[in-house]
């Protein structure tokens, strides 16, 4: 619900503000909500039994989840750099994020089976843990970019814009969590394999908290641009009735 209702405010600010960046946000936020709802164990299996293919909510949430990475650094991109080096961020953004689903869809129709779960449980499956390591790498490489430059963002705007500021500086905290969840999860595996893994429930605890919190974090974080520029419009749209009471209250003044 949260996830629907920010993605329309986003849509409709993008359509009051188009830009690459305002657009890029709503998307990803709609992606974001896609995937989340995929992860819910009751929808999985309603997804399951709809298709007919095993794991594929597990599927759809993963290729939400790249296609929301890159997203968020296309909103970035336009938000960092020069106009002139957008349009090759996002040709590059966009050919990574794709080169990433051609390597993961086919390793995951070839390993895919009822009785196969993707998670780090199934890790003694080396197609498994070969298809979480591919996916965990690339959601480490944009969390990094993400969290250089939504912290370089949030320095520019912290004396001019404190709301952009905040919500950029959480942001960044949302990719550091996202970095987190990746070295959690991606350790557990490289440790398997090397026959020396900790406790299974342990990781199981650790990573998927970590994703919550960088999720609600990112959500935070990119609302709160958003509500500073709201307030500021609303604010600007005050002040000329309150000049105006205040002139007449003057000028009431000079006539008596």
């Amino acid at each position: 619900m949260v996830g629907l209702l920010v993605t329309a405010l986003c849509t409709r600010r993008a359509l009051g503000n188009p830009r690459v960046s305002t657009w890029s946000i709503a998307a990803a936020f709609g992606i974001c909500t896609i995937g989340v709802f995929f992860a819910v164990p009751v929808v999985a299996q309603a997804a399951e039994d709809a298709t007919g293919v095993a794991n594929v909510g597990k599927l759809i949430a993963h290729i939400c989840a790249i296609l929301w990475c890159a997203s968020l650094q296309i909103t970035m991109v336009d938000l960092t750099y020069r106009p002139d080096y957008l349009r090759a961020a996002m040709f590059q953004r966009t050919f990574a994020a794709m080169v990433e689903l051609a390597i993961m869809v086919p390793l995951f129709l070839a390993t895919n089976e009822p009785d196969v779960e993707f998670t780090t449980a199934y890790v003694h499956n080396e197609s498994v843990a070969a298809y979480l390591l591919i996916y965990l790498s690339y959601v480490l490489v944009t969390c990094g970019e993400l969290a250089f430059m939504c912290g370089r963002t949030a320095q520019r705007n912290w004396g001019i814009r404190p709301w952009s500021g905040a919500g950029y500086a959480l942001s960044s905290m949302a990719a550091t969590l996202g970095i987190a969840y990746t070295l959690s999860k991606g350790s557990y595996i490289i440790f398997y394999i090397l026959g020396d893994p900790w406790p299974l429930d342990v990781e199981e605890v650790v990573s998927p908290s970590l994703s919550g919190l960088a999720v609600l974090f990112l959500f935070l974080g990119l609302t709160l641009p958003m509500l500073g520029a709201l307030r500021e419009r609303v604010r600007q749209r005050k002040e000329p009735a309150g000049t105006e009471v205040e002139l007449a209250i003057a000028a009431g003044r000079d006539g008596s």
